[in-house]
């Protein structure tokens, strides 16, 4: 059995042996890509846990995401199960990721997330060298600071043209450092709500404040009520404020 129905009957199976649950998600054991690293990670609930918990309330009615640098679908997974969220666009560097998170998607009965294996930017250039680890979380576009075991040509996609036919309304974004230079002169004049993880490890904080400076530049503002840590929301600023009430 193949398809939806076959999804549907593996999403309501109970989790296998080697199969985590994070935040209602089945995980699929695989050693290749739950390297021991992360999978400790995982059971000590340090795996994108700030992230998931703002999830429910970043989102609105009719919402069409794109996540940036989606891993192996948990976020767009959780992203999905909002009712409020009409599609997802996962796009995913690690052309080695895919499979895994189609098997995410499946084994969790996910079907509004498209996915898209593709290094998102508005240059010229036909690819993009990506530096393959060991741990795919500390995967990028640099070669540097974290020691690599492989490169790998994707293929680009304009970030401009994406968020114009698929009309988006929040940007989800984990990019290992990409993300200081990434919105730096794109179109985001349909997008209303930006949510990113910072990487000072990877940018410095000279690279968080780059970032701080384009939102500024694009009409957002930062959002201290959805945001926690290196996981910050931008919003962009409406022609009414809400002021949040005094609660004592």
């Amino acid at each position: 059995m193949s398809g939806p129905s076959a999804e549907r009957t593996a999403a309501l199976r109970g989790p296998a042996d080697d199969e985590l649950v994070l935040a209602g998600v089945i995980v699929p054991g695989d050693e290749q890509v739950l390297t021991p690293v992360i999978r400790q990670a995982m059971l000590a609930g340090r795996f994108e846990t700030e992230e998931a918990a703002q999830i429910p309330h970043i989102v609105r009615d009719g919402d069409r995401v794109l996540e940036i640098g989606a891993g192996i679908g948990f976020i767009s997974t959780l992203l999905a199960r909002q009712p409020q969220v009409a599609r997802v666009i996962a796009v995913e560097a690690n052309p080695h990721l895919l499979d895994y998170m189609g098997r995410l998607h499946a084994r969790n009965g996910v079907d509004k997330v498209h996915r898209l294996n593709a290094i998102l930017g508005n240059s010229a250039a036909a690819n993009v060298t990506f530096y393959l680890r060991r741990d795919f979380w500390m995967g990028s576009i640099s070669a540097e600071p974290n020691p690599w075991i492989g490169t790998v040509e994707v293929p680009t996609m304009s970030l401009d043209g994406l968020l114009r036919d698929e009309a988006i309304d929040l940007i989800v974004c984990d990019v290992e450092g990409a993300e200081a230079d990434l919105f730096e002169g794109a179109d985001l004049s349909g997008v209303d709500r930006i949510f990113v993880e910072t990487h000072d490890h990877v940018t410095g904080l000279s690279g968080v404040r780059r970032l701080f400076v384009t939102m500024h530049d694009h009409g957002f503002v930062y959002d201290p009520r959805h945001s926690t840590g290196s996981v910050v929301l931008f919003r962009r600023l409406g022609e009414t404020d809400i002021v949040r009430p005094y609660s004592g």
